[in-house]
């Protein structure tokens, strides 16, 4: 399976700031301001984020003078980089990055050799169960049949094929994830995509779930047979993946001596797919080569927690601050015990009782026949006493490099891998009452992101776990909410739930609504939700939804505070869609939207001068003299004479001279950018001259031509290339 980690922004820590005290659980929800609009995309921070330099400190002396380079300093809480998590893409053009991780210690099934040849045809279909690796062998299919280094399109599972067209000439390999359940795929259809594919030199795979009656139903109506996913043994994956990881042979030797040869023949059985192999061979490699980190590795692996799930429940039926705590553990596994406890006093104060099994009974007298644990007692259970019960443990203190201040943590973690989902899944679904709770408790969770990551994910697994035609109320009530937090939840939520083929329909279909709903709460959700995963992994339909959110026609009381918001959170979410690798066609659609009427052109021009500042991909399309570029140097001409804009699309002008110092692609593109405006010489392009020549020094790139340009104008004569 593939696992791509987001890069770690970890800033310095300033250990002089005094620590500021953690809300209690009484109030953790409601104490202190929430963020401004703009510091909602913290949490989503990672992989795609601004390449340029970026200062975030609170509290901080920072020193404005001239810092070169590409440097970053964030103070604010981040995720470690082995809890983050990349959005794959499910529409638009695969990221090389993830093909290489799926070539990564990739085992050839048996089955492999066969299903390549059947590309040949043009169109694959590949069923598996989750965790069998379908994705991965898919990705590798495509790899193999189309070339190294070929670009690759996927395609989210509501595309419609009888109106889809190869998007690009270029593109070699498409990657259908799912077939949307309402759309059966017709014989004619299927047809008309592999003529299509023939045509462009292409092929598709389509990812399928392992459903015996979809399965069935094209073999009868396409007269197809579609490639089971059947992982390989899983001792070809982990001697594929352990060489992969250890290149080295004696390495390996070393490491594995650490292991009981009959426990790891026991732990790889046939029926372990994977992504569990995967996480054995993690286990292993991590330890060391130290006999005591392996420890009981049965007890560690993820495939005995599906079993063991209803029996942790029912052992804890009877205490309800034990499952309070597990439950808060199965949210926030990984955090700090304190905040997990902080929550779990939460809950069951939330819970009003309904975490007991058994309820006082009381006479007519008033007096109690029965007894109940006390849930206001604060001796309840010790920290020891409730890990033992859950079968969590506290790790060794750590100092976490993120923070605006250096503190040791001990985080909770379960001593079974994926033990948290699994019992949040079996309580979901099995118990309605409890599930209804955890919803009002994590709507509530305080605006700190470490805690708002989580609830987002467990808020979008839920909407699978549940099903049925409300399976998105519970995201849809956090995103009307008023709270930035419970917004920021449900923007996260929705990409997890996106994942589902069978929900990312209506997940489309409620931004879509949203995005054009009178209530700003749901425009800005929608906001979120375009720069969160579900908008980066589709980023043309995300930026037609923040098309509708930048026509905010708001009205009544409070309307321009509101259109304010709106507008914070959707130039955030544009940002963030140019800066995750869909910088033309981010470009392209704010040159089209300059022709709305709907729109303020001043905002789109103000915006575009901080795309400027913080984009390499600009200075490239400029010198490479694309028709990109010269775009850019049309829309940065409108920039400088528009005053709203003037200021930040100087500033980035400024950036650019001063870089083409040590720069050639930087100079290269402010020469030729410079020749151009000075063509024109209208107010906005003779303030930049004027700023040039009074703030540049010698090695400046343009430096020269500006002050030419000023010359020829303060001389009245008209302006020539050299």
């Amino acid at each position: 399976m593939t696992a791509e980690e987001r890069r770690d922004t970890a800033g310095s820590s300033d250990t002089t700031a005094p620590a500021p005290e953690r809300p209690s659980a009484k109030n953790s929800s409601h104490q202190g301001p929430e963020h401004e609009p703009s510091d909602a995309f913290n949490p989503f921070d990672g992989a795609a984020g601004p390449p340029g330099p970026y200062v975030w400190a609170p509290y901080a002396n920072v020193n404005t003078g001239a810092v070169h380079g590409d440097q970053r300093v964030h103070n604010g809480p981040m995720e470690d980089s082995a809890s983050q998590r990349a959005a794959r893409v499910h529409e638009g053009p695969v990221p090389e990055s993830e093909v290489a991780a799926a070539a990564f210690g990739f085992a050839e099934p048996a089955w492999f050799v066969t299903a390549r040849e059947k590309l040949d045809g043009r169109v694959l279909f590949l069923a598996g169960r989750p965790g069998s690796g379908r994705r991965t062998a898919a990705l590798n299919l495509l790899r193999q049949h189309c070339g190294d280094g070929a670009p690759l399109q996927a395609l989210d599972s509501v595309t419609e094929l009888d109106r889809w067209q190869p998007s690009e000439p270029s593109v070699r390999g498409y990657l259908v994830d799912g077939l949307f359940p309402t759309r059966p795929l017709g014989p004619g259809v299927l047809g008309h995509v592999r003529s299509l594919l023939k045509k462009a030199g292409a092929c598709m795979v389509v990812v399928l779930p392992d459903d015996t009656a979809l399965l069935r139903r094209l073999e009868q109506d396409l007269h197809v047979s579609p490639t089971i996913c059947e992982p390989p043994p899983p001792s070809w994956v982990f001697d594929s993946r352990f060489a992969a990881e250890v290149p080295d042979q004696q390495e390996r030797e070393r490491l594995i001596a650490a292991v009981d040869e009959q426990v790891l023949g026991e732990l790889l059985a046939p029926e372990l797919v994977p992504a569990e192999v995967v996480e054995l061979v993690t286990a292993i490699v991590a330890a060391g080569g130290d006999a005591s980190l392996v420890g009981d590795l049965g007890e560690r692996l993820s495939f005995r927690a599906e079993q063991e799930a209803p029996e942790l429940i029912a052992r804890l039926r009877d205490e309800s601050d034990a499952l309070a705590f597990l439950l808060a553990a199965c949210v926030y596994e990984g955090l700090d015990h304190r905040i997990v406890k902080e929550e779990a006093d939460r809950l069951l104060e939330l819970s009003d009782g309904r975490l007991a099994a058994v309820l006082p009974v009381t006479d007519p007298e008033g007096s109690r026949s029965e007894e109940r644990p006390n849930p206001q007692f604060v001796f309840r259970r010790s920290m020891t006493d409730l890990l033992d019960a859950v079968g969590a443990s506290r790790q060794m203190p750590r100092i976490p490099g993120r923070g605006a201040y250096a503190h040791s943590v001990e985080p909770v973690s379960f001593v079974r891998h994926r033990q948290a989902e699994t019992v949040l899944r079996h309580v979901w679904r099995e118990y309605s009452q409890v599930s209804d709770l955890l919803v009002r408790w994590l709507s509530e969770v305080s605006h700190e992101n470490e805690l708002t990551l989580p609830a987002g994910r467990v808020m979008g697994k839920a909407a699978s776990w549940g099903g049925g035609r409300r399976a998105l109320r519970h995201i849809g009530t956090l995103a009307a909410s008023e709270r930035m937090t419970s917004q920021m939840i449900a923007a996260h939520a929705l990409g997890i739930a996106a994942e589902d083929p069978q929900l990312v329909g209506e997940v489309r279909y409620r931004l879509h609504n949203w995005s054009q709903a009178v209530s700003p709460c749901l425009r800005i959700t929608t906001a979120y939700a375009c720069a969160a995963e579900f908008g980066l992994a589709r980023p043309k339909f995300a930026l037609r939804l923040l098309h509708n959110l930048m026509r905010d026609t708001s009205t009544g009381k409070d309307a321009e505070a509101k259109k304010r918001r709106v507008h914070i959170a959707t130039q955030q979410a544009i940002l963030r869609i140019f800066h995750s690798g869909h910088e033309g066609q981010t470009f392209s659609r704010i040159m089209e939207w300059l022709n709305d009427n709907e729109i303020e052109s001043d905002q789109l021009l103000t915006l575009f001068g901080r795309l400027l500042q913080s984009s390499e991909w600009f200075r490239q399309q400029i010198s490479r003299e694309t028709a990109h570029g010269h775009l850019a140097i049309s829309a940065i001409r409108k920039a400088l004479n528009t005053d709203d804009s003037f200021d930040s699309t100087c500033v980035a002008l400024l950036g650019w001279a001063e870089q083409g110092r040590w720069d050639e692609n930087a100079s290269r593109a402010v020469e030729f950018l410079f020749h151009e405006l000075a063509r024109s010489m209208q107010y906005g392009e003779l303030r930049l001259f004027v700023e040039i020549d009074q703030k540049g020094s010698e090695g400046w790139a343009g430096r020269e031509i500006a002050r030419t340009a000023l010359s020829r104008w303060r001389n009245g004569e008209g302006w020539q290339a050299a």
